[in-house]
């Protein structure tokens, strides 16, 4: 909750509202919403306005028992720096929002929801593409691809890159291009005063280098960024599926394999249950996607199945366009890119939010011994639950990763051979019951009491989880008091706050 009030200053972007501050508590009566409202360039949604209901949303349903008092669309930096101020002078609470993915919710307020999800422009330059803070993952794709251009993104489309890139960013090119952030040449940030500046290696260099891995909403909102795109049209993908029998052989050996893996091939390991009632099969299952030779693709599946054991089944080597490849992790037509969005936010669009959905995970930078996949195994036969998906997936870092040193960006992680998730998905209000997000909880907390001891005890911060005791250190390690310093230097009233905020 914001507790000081600040008055913007009179640098780039800031702007003067005459009239808008109030003496009224965070309750709401008496603030003067109608006249924000007209301030704004964006849209300003009340709880009595027609749309709220779908405003207030984050991706996850269990978050919709938070009620904002407003939600404010902004249409620009403007917009931004006017919210900030109305929140501040009112000792209102609020948060940044931008695709709304935050598995702690911490993109949601009982206060103002700044919601950044409109400024999604997406501008291609000399060796430089422009993104607003808005951009869903596959508009980003869809917008690129044709050029044969790729900036790294999740395997979820509609994340926004506003909180990826800030959060590092893991997906299919982690270790043929780095972690997203590491292709960040610029950044636009409205600070808590409402001024708008640039973060880069020229400008603000010391919040050029929090914005990178340091988390989103702690420093400012992210407008847009300017970031480096790799040259990617075609994509190699090979996908193997064991027997369960030997899930835990499979786990044992693909991380093995993972060490010594060209940084040209990433993909991840996977034990999955898609329906957690008694006696349904689970799936052990890996796919190697290389932007290499399908000769080297051919060479480490083969590697990979040496020390694993033979699969049940196995595709052949395709190679495919880049957008196709990403579309099949979406579970999206390849030739309907608007189906792959929020069927209640845009028209034609497919998606549907989940019900209930639980994640937490440790990074390893060394091989843990056989017993930990062997009891993440056997987890998957325990809190047999219907109506339930219960996946474990270990994905790998690596490759260009490790190009960086651990302080050279806030994003820490860079000797991490792989990340390991345990995660549980609730499609339905039935089976998300008191009882059932029990179980759910129960186990994603089991598969982390299992991996932990023998992790790094670090953890991803865009997986962020909302148990973690030490989640300064898993997040940020050695980087946090680099990151606080310049938190205090940025937000020295640490309007930025949240539950993990830093200070």
């Amino acid at each position: 909750m914001i507790s000081r009030r600040t008055v913007l200053g009179a640098g780039a972007g800031a702007v003067a509202l005459t009239g808008l501050r109030t003496t009224a508590g965070f309750a709401g009566s008496g603030l003067p919403w109608s006249q924000l409202r007209s301030h704004l360039q964006g849209q300003l949604v009340l709880p009595t306005d027609p749309g709220y209901q779908t405003a207030k949303q984050l991706d996850l349903q269990q978050f919709d028992v938070v009620h904002p008092q407003a939600v404010a669309y902004c249409a620009g930096s403007a917009d931004v720096a006017l919210s900030l101020k109305f929140a501040q002078d009112n000792c209102l609470p609020f948060a940044i929002r931008s695709g709304g993915h935050s598995g702690g919710g911490y993109s949601t307020s009982t206060g103002l929801v700044i919601d950044v999800s409109r400024l999604n422009s997406i501008s291609v330059g000399q060796n430089k593409v422009t993104v607003g803070t808005g951009v869903q993952g596959v508009d980003a794709i869809s917008a690129l691809s044709p050029r044969g251009l790729a900036i790294p993104g999740g395997y979820c489309p509609t994340v926004a890159v506003g909180g990826y890139y800030q959060g590092g960013g893991l997906g299919l090119l982690t270790r043929a291009a780095g972690v997203g952030s590491d292709r960040i040449t610029a950044a636009k940030v409205v600070l808590a005063d409402g001024r708008t500046v640039t973060a880069s290696a020229t400008q603000n260099r010391d919040l050029y280098w929090a914005v990178r891995g340091g988390g989103g909403g702690n420093f400012g909102v992210v407008t847009s960024y300017d970031i480096t795109p790799a040259a990617i049209s075609q994509v190699g993908l090979v996908n193997l599926v064991w027997d369960w029998s030997k899930a835990a052989d499979m786990l044992d050996g693909y991380a093995r394999w993972s060490v010594d893996a060209p940084r040209t091939i990433g993909g991840g390991a996977f034990l999955q249950l898609p329906e957690a009632a008694p006696g349904a099969p689970g799936i052990p299952m890996a796919f190697l996607a290389s932007t290499g030779t399908t000769a080297e693709l051919n060479s480490e599946v083969a590697r990979l199945i040496a020390l694993t054991g033979a699969p049940v089944q196995q595709t052949p080597a395709a190679v495919l366009p880049y957008q196709d490849v990403m579309l099949s992790f979406y579970r999206c037509a390849a030739d309907n890119i608007t189906g792959c969005h929020r069927a209640d936010t845009t028209p034609g669009g497919q998606l549907t939010r989940p019900v209930f959905g639980l994640q937490r995970s440790r990074m390893f930078n060394r091989l843990p011994s056989k017993s930990v996949w062997e009891n993440a195994a056997a987890l998957f036969e325990t809190l047999r639950v219907p109506g339930q998906a219960h996946i474990m997936e270990v994905l790998p870092l690596g490759g260009a990763v490790k190009d960086l040193r651990r302080t050279d960006t806030a994003f820490v992680h860079r000797d991490a051979l792989f990340t390991v998730n345990f995660l549980t998905d609730i499609e339905t209000a039935a089976a998300a019951d008191p009882a059932g997000r029990a179980a759910g909880q129960q186990f994603v907390d089991d598969g982390f009491d299992i991996v932990d001891p023998q992790s790094a005890g670090e953890t991803y911060q865009n997986f962020i989880d909302p148990e973690l005791a030490d989640w300064r250190q898993s997040y940020y390690a050695e980087n946090f008091p680099r990151l606080a310093l310049t938190k205090l230097k940025y937000d020295p009233h640490g309007a930025f706050s949240f539950a993990q905020s830093v200070l």
